[in-house]
């Protein structure tokens, strides 16, 4: 699996809280937020960024199941193929970083949805957020709907990337910054 800017990650950054990939359970996302919770204790996250740090890492935690393309479910078990990594820049910002494998025909929905946020103001945003809890229109069996606008509603922006990999599958990157 190719690892986009990890290095850059760590060697720019004064903290890196965690990084996991691998298979992903629900007591394995317990555990984790268990030790994200140590850390904001430990290292004296304010609350408000501590709570949009576990909220951004959750949907994209999210993201990795529901897109994961070499998906083996039995019960809450799931080979992801996916890479999350919480940290915090030298800048006093936080961030959260995933990768994960996505199809060809998944491409175009998530850079759809993610241009059209990143156009939005953080009201307008928070409005569009509204909306679609209250009609649940763009809510659909793989998502690219209301979880982005989750983590828009807590996130200085949103950068994404992906990268060809083969028999129509990408590496799909997200970044997402988040004000301490």
């Amino acid at each position: 699996m190719e690892v986009l800017n990890y290095d850059h990650l760590i060697d720019d950054n004064e903290i890196v809280f965690m990084t996991y990939v691998g298979f992903i359970t629900q007591t394995l996302l317990t555990g984790m937020l268990e030790s994200l919770e140590h850390e904001k204790e430990f290292s004296d996250i304010p609350s408000n960024s501590a709570h949009n740090i576990f909220t951004v890492f959750i949907e994209m935690t999210q993201n990795i199941i529901k897109y994961a393309k070499s998906e083996v479910k039995k019960e809450s078990l799931y080979k992801s193929n996916g890479l999350i990594v919480v940290g915090k820049y030298s800048s006093k910002n936080y961030f959260v970083h995933s990768q994960n494998v996505v199809l060809e025909d998944d491409v175009k929905t998530i850079s759809e949805r993610i241009d059209e946020i990143n156009q939005l103001s953080s009201d307008e945003i928070r409005k569009k957020y509204r909306e679609l809890r209250r009609n649940g229109r763009h809510i659909h069996d793989k998502g690219a709907g209301i979880g982005f606008y989750e983590i828009a509603k807590r996130a200085v922006n949103l950068e994404y990337k992906f990268t060809r990999i083969k028999n129509g599958k990408y590496y799909f990157y997200l970044t997402v910054e988040i004000k301490e």
